[in-house]
């Protein structure tokens, strides 16, 4: 059968938002942040510190979302602008005490909806759907 006929973009898409949602509704009792804000926490932790030109093309957002989001993790006291000390121009990203409490608080919470994952669909299913993710994300057009 087709995408088309299986209706795949607009399950794919309620799937997503599902997930979403449940993941929303968990890290914002844990940690006072959704699901997109504690990936850029992961990512600014995983990188130390990073810029938010980086940050925007690994998490395939504009630069205005970016700022916006910076924007309300700083008020949050989760992340910090910090001179860099190769260019002096440069601000770079880095997550403060609080901000690397919460990745640490809400790492159960993505093991979790992975395992119930792995529980619904299997290794060979998951392998199987990734590559097909990444073809969708990496084609050109």
């Amino acid at each position: 059968m087709t995408a088309r006929k299986q209706r795949f973009y607009s399950r794919l898409q309620i799937a997503a938002h599902t997930l979403k949602k449940i993941s929303d509704r968990q890290l914002l009792e844990v940690a006072g942040v959704t699901t997109a804000q504690m990936s850029a926490l992961a990512i600014i932790e995983s990188e130390e510190a990073t810029t938010q030109t980086l940050l925007a093309k690994e998490l395939g957002l504009n630069d205005s979302a970016i700022t916006a989001m910076m924007r309300r993790l700083i008020d949050l006291n989760l992340v910090e602008r910090v001179r860099d000390d190769n260019d002096g121009r440069s601000w770079l990203l880095k997550l403060t005490k609080s901000g690397s409490e919460a990745v640490r608080k809400t790492g159960s919470i993505e093991d979790e909806a992975s395992a119930k994952i792995d529980e619904l669909l299997g290794e060979k299913t998951i392998a199987t759907v990734v590559a097909a993710m990444e073809l969708i994300i990496n084609d050109p057009d």
